[in-house]
């Protein structure tokens, strides 16, 4: 079967979307934005030293730009966009790769990736699960 996004999309995701999958998406919207915050407190060093004074440029130039790439999926995800499911997806890429490239880049590191690759699954499984539906009801 082939994915027509033009043939059904408009249909199943105006107002027909389910209320569980809000709810689902403003969580992971939620976590998304405390994880954008939780760089920037480390940028402007609320809790200690900041963390742009460190040996390596590249480490501090990465924490600016998940610091802004998370809450601008936050943004997206809340309004439930694509852009806001793409954003995050490079984001946590991004992430990823920073925590292989720098040692004790992120406190709990395994456990951040974890969290962010089963929200990523649960958002994408439950909106390939809604559009099989869609389309059984429409055939």
């Amino acid at each position: 079967m082939t994915l027509k996004l033009t043939d059904n999309a408009p249909n199943i995701w105006g107002e027909n979307l389910p209320y569980w999958y809000i709810v689902l998406a403003r969580i992971g919207s939620l976590f998304l934005m405390l994880s954008g915050l939780y760089y920037w407190v480390g940028i402007l060093g609320v809790l200690g030293e900041s963390g742009l004074e460190t040996e390596v440029w590249q480490e501090a130039a990465l924490r600016v730009i998940l610091a802004s790439s998370f809450l601008i999926a936050a943004v997206g995800v809340w309004q439930l966009t694509f852009w806001g499911v793409v954003m995050w997806v490079l984001s946590v890429i991004t992430q990823t790769g920073a925590i292989m490239a720098f040692e004790n880049f992120a406190s709990q590191q395994v456990l951040i990736s974890a969290v962010h690759l089963l929200g990523l699954i649960a958002l994408v499984g439950t909106s390939g699960w809604i559009y099989m539906n869609a389309s059984k009801q429409e055939e």
